[in-house]
């Protein structure tokens, strides 16, 4: 006795806690006195009990022989060392000759040393036992069975989920095929669901697309709850579980909308046909009948009753036997593992389970390890959109005319706070598809580009939507090659371009703008012709005149009214009498009413019609001057343009803009952007969408062209998000049926402020007192300029009426002088 107990603790062990062990109990007699006892023990996290499964099991198998079965439990245990001697004690008090329940490394250490068959129904964590034996096949095999369906349908990438170190020998196993990717994560039931978002993720943007899962129930659980929330339960994904006892049925049957088939590999052959009602014990119920199916097997083999010789037949039966079970063929190598066995493969499509064929361990000569039925489905035959009855999340980012908060968008709720183009878009979108959704705004203001800080992350809504924070993306945002790596794009609902908003320029006002119809060389000429033909006319008349005494004379003043009056259409008193001065008169006509004609057809134009004279003609014109800074919003597809342009100009303004005034030429926004052109002297980059709308709703901008890099706005999605496709058909259908342009119109109206830049009767304007100022003006100097010389008239006229006054008195006085001396 003490050389064993020096035995026992030379052996070193991991101290472990066996919920129970049942143990079968054979008196030294002979067969005829063998009687069946059982003791019960409530087993942990096992309803029924185990004791209560194995008499269940035991009463199925009409043993040959009476069983007693009694409780193995080692209670009150101090140290693993006391385990094995309470144990040793239990087993040799009774005469124990088999042993069956879950493994335990005390217990089989003593029926080693004992020579006790142990019929373990979990995994053997020691090796190198001669007693032991696991009716549970090795994990390792479960491994090649999904290496070999990896193999079978040649994959190029494969993702795993797994919870516990059962995991790791599962990517050992992967991994022997140097030509498969494997991307594994590890799930922490502390960590939550925001990991397991978090991984899904991750694996979506590698484009891992084919998963493993060998995780908990729980785990499992969440794991399905939010790849649906990701749309991630439906084609191309492919998702397989290590199910061996089919403990995940009332799993799957929370997910009746999956469109992809869920793949088994279970222990339990399902030979019921499809059945999902079954209990969670199942796997604990099929592994104690086949063992006691194998004890049956062994005590029918048995010839010699003593206690030394019937433990080692039991031992040389059970490594003899080949038997059928539930979890299939039972039959054990020299390490006690089953070696020839199958596991089968069933799959789950959303309202049904069906056996599809078995993985076997052992193959005939000419079969195969992987035997099908017949052929594999692959998801339902109609799939139907996997965002149908969920609540997808959009995200959004504030721009005129797409996104907009209403006015009282404070006294609403949800997504009736917004409105625009891209609000009515989805809007549609969802009711064509018949999903929910709900509007979200990115939270840093960015459309989305690479962070550069040298890693891989993403800002914007390119980094909601890699965060799978967003279902989709509905806005402005340009499809570009960088993009279209990291995210997914539908086909584009609208094509932008870029071009350039500045502000109008104000037009210069002169209060003698009814000058310009004319230049001034001509209204020189004008009176230099006025002056001539006067001078002319005059002298006509006066040589006229000097030969016939019969024509009144025109003076050199009547002359010059004369001339002035016809210029504008007057009339006056004196006339030409002679033939010379009619023929200079008529010509003198013809020339004023052509010039007149013209300035008032000039007039009219110049006086309704806005000329703006900008200070830059076009987007090249920027490259060549310093005066007018220019920008766009940083991180923008736009931004990303210019920077990767190998044009020389946008080059060149790439490095004004980047190298020379960074802090003043970019901005965060483009509300930003419009503040900065409204303050002037600045230029702002834009879509050509955006800046029409900025034109149409406030007069003070202005878009200048020529309109460049021409690209489409579509709505953005996770990458390998399966919903793409039916956004896309969609996008098409709005278009066919004229659905788009309609929303276009909507948001793009006509526009009321006149385009300055295009010379059309259309685009005119009223008169302004500052466009006739200069008429008034000289009306009033005329009147001034007549009363000065009316009052200079009325000067002079009182200054002879004195001169003449006294004039006459000293003259009356001279002649009454003269006059006295002849009277006298």
């Amino acid at each position: 006795m003490d050389n064993n107990i020096l035995t026992i603790r030379r052996v070193g062990l991991v101290i472990s806690i066996l919920a129970f062990q049942l143990y079968l109990v054979v008196p030294e007699t002979d067969k005829h006195n063998f009687i069946l006892n059982a003791g019960v023990v409530p087993a942990r996290d096992v309803l029924p009990s185990w004791i209560d499964i194995v008499n269940t099991s035991l009463l199925h198998q009409n043993m040959s022989v009476p069983i007693a079965v009694l409780d193995l439990t080692i209670a009150d245990h101090r140290s693993q060392y006391d385990k094995m001697l309470k144990a040793m004690s239990k087993l040799t008090k009774n005469s124990v000759h088999v042993v069956l329940g879950p493994y335990d490394d005390a217990i089989a250490m003593v029926t080693e040393k004992l020579g006790i068959p142990y019929l373990s129904t979990t995994a053997v964590t020691k090796s190198k036992l001669n007693t032991t034996f696991q009716i549970l096949p090795r994990l390792s095999d479960f491994g090649q069975s999904i290496l070999d369906i990896v193999n079978f349908y040649k994959w190029e990438k494969v993702s795993l989920f797994y919870d516990d170190d059962k995991g790791v020998s599962i990517i050992e196993k992967l991994l022997t095929n140097h030509d498969l990717v494997v991307k594994s994560w590890r799930v922490d039931q502390l960590r939550g669901t925001a990991q397991i978002r978090e991984h899904l993720v991750h694996m979506r943007r590698a484009f891992g697309q084919k998963s493993v899962l060998f995780c908990s129930k729980e785990n499992t659980r969440n794991i399905l709850e939010q790849a649906r929330s990701l749309a991630m339960l439906s084609t191309p994904y492919e998702w397989f579980f290590y199910d061996p006892g089919d403990q995940l049925n009332d799993v799957f049957n929370d997910f009746p909308e999956v469109t992809v088939n869920f793949t088994m590999f279970g222990l339990v052959n399902d030979s019921m046909g499809p059945n999902l009602g079954l209990t969670e014990d199942r796997l604990i119920w099929s592994l104690a009948m086949d063992a006691s199916s194998l004890v049956r097997f062994a005590v029918d083999s048995l010839t010699n009753y003593s206690v030394p010789e019937v433990r080692t037949s039991l031992v040389d039966a059970i490594k003899e036997i080949k038997v059928s079970g539930l979890t299939g063929i039972m039959q054990f190598d020299e390490r006690g593992s089953r070696n020839n066995f199958s596991i089968f493969l069933s799959e789950y499509n959303g309202f049904e389970k069906y056996a599809i064929g078995k993985w076997v361990s052992k193959p005939d000569f000419f079969d195969s390890r992987i035997q099908f039925r017949d052929r594999i489905k692959r998801g339902n035959k109609t799939m139907p959109f996997p965002l149908r009855g969920r609540r997808a999340k959009v995200v959004m980012i504030i721009e005129q005319p797409f996104t907009m908060m209403k006015r009282d968008y404070a006294l609403r709720h949800g997504n009736d706070r917004f409105e625009g183009f891209a609000v009515d878009l989805i809007k549609e979108v969802a009711e064509m598809l018949q999903f929910d959704y709900e509007i979200y705004l990115v939270h840093d203001g960015k459309f989305g580009s690479k962070v550069e800080d040298g890693s891989e992350e993403w800002n914007g809504m390119i980094g909601e939507l890699l965060a799978g924070n967003a279902t989709m993306s509905v806005a402005p945002i340009s499809i570009n090659s960088q993009r279209e790596e990291a995210v997914d794009f539908t086909k584009p609902f609208m094509t932008r371009y870029i071009s350039v908003l500045m502000k109008l320029p104000k037009s210069e006002r002169s209060y003698f703008e009814f000058l310009n119809p004319l230049h001034h060389i001509v209204w020189f000429c004008t009176c230099g012709a006025f002056v001539v033909v006067s001078i002319i006319l005059y002298m006509l008349e006066k040589i006229g005149t000097s030969h016939n005494k019969d024509y009144p004379a025109i003076s050199f003043r009547e002359s010059l009214w004369f001339v002035f009056g016809s210029l504008l259409q007057g009339s006056t008193d004196a006339s030409p009498s002679t033939l010379p001065g009619r023929i200079l008169t008529s010509a003198w006509w013809f020339f004023a009413l052509i010039l007149i004609s013209s300035y008032t057809a000039n007039l009219a134009a110049f006086l309704t019609v806005k000329k703006i004279n900008a200070p830059i003609k076009s987007v090249t014109d920027l490259a060549s001057q310093t005066k007018i800074q220019y920008g766009t919003v940083r991180s923008s597809g736009i931004m990303h343009f210019f920077k990767q342009t190998t044009i020389e100009h946008f080059s060149k303004m790439w490095a004004q803009m980047s190298e020379v005034r960074e802090q003043d030429s970019m901005v965060d926004t483009t509300a930003e952007g419009f503040e900065k052109v409204k303050k002037g002297n600045y230029a702002f980059f834009w879509d050509t969408t955006v800046n029409k709308y900025m034109t149409i709703m406030d007069c003070e901008f202005m878009e200048i062209g020529p309109h460049f890099d021409p690209k489409g706005f579509g709505i953005g999605v996770p990458p390998g998000a399966t919903y793409r496709e039916e956004l896309s058909m969609a996008i098409l259908r709005m278009s066919d049926t004229g659905l788009l342009h309609e929303l276009e119109n909507k948001w793009w109206g006509r526009r009321n402020c006149p385009d300055f830049t295009k010379p059309s009767a259309d685009e005119t304007s009223e008169l302004q007192i500052e466009n006739v100022a200069g008429v008034f003006f000289i009306l009033v100097g005329g009147i001034v300029f007549a009363a000065i010389v009316c009052g200079f008239e009325h000067f002079t006229k009182m200054l002879h009426n004195a001169a003449k006054k006294q004039k006459t008195p000293q003259a009356e006085k001279e002649r009454e002088s003269f006059l006295l001396p002849t009277r006298t």
